[in-house]
């Protein structure tokens, strides 16, 4: 049985599971937040066994093949009260977490994105290009780092929201003393070029450029994609990136410069690809559904 974890009405929940009824693959949607009301987890230590009983139907630990972790939704218990809900994410959590390599992505593959500056250094080391950034929350620091760079973008650590240009108000001493007692921020040297999403599924690359005039693409209503081919660098640095953040699969955004040089930005481990798959006829759900089932 393979497990679908996310909402039964997410267009990639969706497009997987019409793929595996393509396949004659068995699978069960499994939506988080309808524990504990409606669904049931119960765990023996002991033997390891565990027991996950969705909408009526049991399913066996042992008789999951593999996991598509598209959403995590916080269980809900119908009541107001801490305790509870640290007795479900705890149960709930140690099942993920049982699953080990089967989940695509793992447990610890997906909290790693939520480091994103333990991430970008991560793929540093490999020898990938990333634009020069600074992370924290010293105000002398985000004013040197600005001063070196003709223009900056500014975005969450932990991401969440858009990236914007940093202005001269953003700079102000009462703006950077309130802000930064709040927040660290994650700054970058902003990159004149266009953006790249490339998906990376098991050994398979799929990639496209997407073309804005925004500076964060996705508040642009009217982008533009185009199938590309990478070159044959960039494609192994994807594939790199991919297993060195524990990935089986993952979606890459690039920022390629005017020179033609690859940026790495970010490698989410649940990204959004049906929008993508209508632009572009690349088969990223079909090589999902064949990950799964493999």
């Amino acid at each position: 049985m393979i497990l679908l974890m996310g909402a039964k009405d997410d267009v990639q929940i969706c497009s997987v599971a019409t793929k595996l009824d393509a396949m004659q693959q068995a699978y069960c949607v499994f939506d988080s937040s309808a524990f504990p009301q409606r669904d049931t987890i119960g765990y023996q230590p002991l033997s390891g066994e565990m027991l996950l009983n969705i909408a009526g139907k049991p399913l066996a630990l042992a008789d999951i093949k593999a996991m598509y972790w598209r959403n995590y939704m916080r269980p809900d218990s119908g009541v107001d009260n801490a305790i509870a809900h640290k007795d479900c994410t705890s149960l709930l959590m140690s099942m993920l977490n049982a699953l080990g390599d089967k989940a695509k992505n793992s447990v610890a593959a997906v909290q790693f994105h939520q480091e994103k500056p333990r991430q970008l250094a991560v793929v540093a080391k490999l020898g990938v290009q990333i634009p020069d950034t600074y992370v924290g929350n010293d105000a002398d620091a985000v004013l040197a780092f600005c001063q070196q760079h003709a223009e900056v973008i500014f975005k969450p650590v932990s991401g969440g929201d858009y990236a914007r240009l940093i202005t001269a108000e953003h700079l102000s001493v009462e703006h950077l003393s309130r802000s930064l007692q709040q927040a660290p921020v994650t700054l970058q040297r902003y990159i004149k070029g266009t953006n790249i999403r490339s998906y990376v599924v098991g050994e398979q690359v799929f990639s496209a450029e997407i073309r804005s005039e925004q500076t964060d693409f996705r508040t642009d209503g009217d982008i533009a994609l185009e199938v590309l081919e990478l070159p044959e660098t960039i494609r192994q640095q994807a594939l790199a990136i991919k297993a060195a953040l524990g990935l089986a699969w993952t979606g890459i955004d690039w920022r390629r410069d005017e020179a033609g040089q690859y940026f790495f930005l970010e490698a989410n481990p649940s990204p959004m690809f049906a929008n993508f798959e209508t632009y572009t006829g690349l088969p990223v759900a079909q090589s999902l559904a064949q990950l799964l089932a493999a």
